[in-house]
């Protein structure tokens, strides 16, 4: 009973930080990515929520002594600590949050689903299994792809590199006299 409890907490917390982001000023990008197959890398300084069906999840905390510590549960997990800030996860069914602090992460595997509110770099690289295979999608700084996946496109099958920051202001057009 605990753990739904803290899964759904931390939604209704990503989604508040996510709120007030986007508030007058945003001061940050947005990721969304929806059914991923292959990798995601991610060096930011925000917060991250996720799920993995199947596959590996190796998690670097930049800021340790922040008070924000990244949670990562599922079935059959594995742990295995590689360095003194970072940790492998493997399993199936992974579900990971990281609120507030600075982060890379590397996921890899299949039925990626992530929300990623923040500043800093991510790099998408679609693995599908033969030719015409579903890859998933993603929107940065726009759609949340779980609600609307057909406002996102497919995910690069080359590596591409993107650049989390808030959306650039417009310039507010000119009036035209009357």
């Amino acid at each position: 009973m605990r753990t739904p409890a803290l899964v759904l907490c931390s939604i209704v917390a990503f989604f508040a930080l996510a709120a007030s982001a986007g508030a007058a000023e945003p001061a940050a990008g947005t990721l969304s990515v929806e059914r991923g197959r292959g990798l995601v890398m991610v060096d930011l300084r925000g917060s991250i929520v996720g799920r993995l069906t199947n596959g590996s999840l190796r998690v670097t905390d930049q800021t340790p002594n922040d008070g924000f510590t990244p949670r990562v549960v599922g079935k059959k997990v594995t742990q295995e600590r590689v360095g003194p800030r970072t940790v492998v996860y493997r399993g199936f069914g992974l579900r990971f949050r990281m609120l507030g602090g600075g982060y890379k992460l590397v996921v890899r595997g299949s039925g990626i689903t992530l929300s990623i509110v923040g500043r800093g770099t991510v790099m998408l690289d679609a693995e599908p299994r033969f030719t015409g295979d579903d890859v998933g999608v993603y929107s940065l700084d726009g759609a949340d792809c779980s609600i609307e996946a057909e406002s996102c496109v497919p995910l690069p099958i080359d590596p591409t590199r993107f650049t989390l920051e808030p959306p650039a202001e417009t310039e507010p057009s000119p009036r035209l006299a009357s």
